[in-house]
C-alpha cells in the first residue's frame, strides 16, 4: 500500500516539473519571430529589428544561443551589408567554435562579395561599421 502512496504522489507531482522549465540562453521568442518571417517574407525589416533585438538582449545577459550570430549575420549579408555580416560571423565562430569552419566558409564570401561591391558601387556604411576604415578600404579598392 505504501508502494500505491508513493507511485500516485510522483504520478501527481511529474507534471509539475516541467512548468518553471529555464533555459540557459535567451532566446527572447526567436522562435515566433523567425516563424513570422517564414509566413510573410514582405516584412523583412521587421525581422531585421527583431533578431537585432534579440541579440542585443541576449548580449546583454551574456546568454548568447548558438546560430543567433550567423542568423543576423546572413540578414546582413541578404541586405548587402557584407561588412556587418562578417562581424557577426566572427561573433558566431568567437563565441561557438564548432561553427568555425563553416562560419569561415560564410567569411570568405562575403569578402568577396565586399570586394565586388567596392570595385562596383559605393560601400555601405553604418553607425556600426567604422566609418574610417571603410573609406580607406573604398579608396584603396579603387587604385
Amino acid at each position: 500500500m505504501k508502494s500505491l502512496t508513493k507511485i500516485a504522489a510522483f504520478t501527481l507531482l511529474l507534471p509539475l516539473c516541467g512548468c518553471a522549465a529555464q533555459t540557459q540562453y535567451a532566446w527572447n521568442k526567436y522562435d515566433t519571430k523567425l516563424y513570422s518571417h517564414y509566413k510573410d517574407p514582405s516584412q523583412k525589416e521587421e525581422f531585421a529589428q527583431a533578431l537585432k533585438e534579440t541579440v542585443e538582449e541576449a548580449e546583454s545577459s551574456n546568454r548568447v544561443p548558438p546560430g543567433i550570430y550567423a542568423e543576423y549575420g546572413f540578414l546582413m549579408y541578404e541586405q548587402g551589408n557584407s561588412l556587418q555580416a562578417i562581424q557577426y560571423y566572427q561573433k558566431e565562430a568567437d563565441k561557438w567554435p564548432e561553427s568555425r569552419a563553416f562560419m569561415t566558409k560564410m567569411i570568405n564570401t562575403a569578402q568577396k562579395r565586399s570586394k565586388v561591391q567596392n570595385t562596383n558601387s559605393p560601400q555601405v556604411i553604418t553607425p556600426e561599421s567604422n566609418a574610417k576604415q571603410a573609406v580607406a578600404e573604398q579608396q584603396e579598392a579603387t587604385k
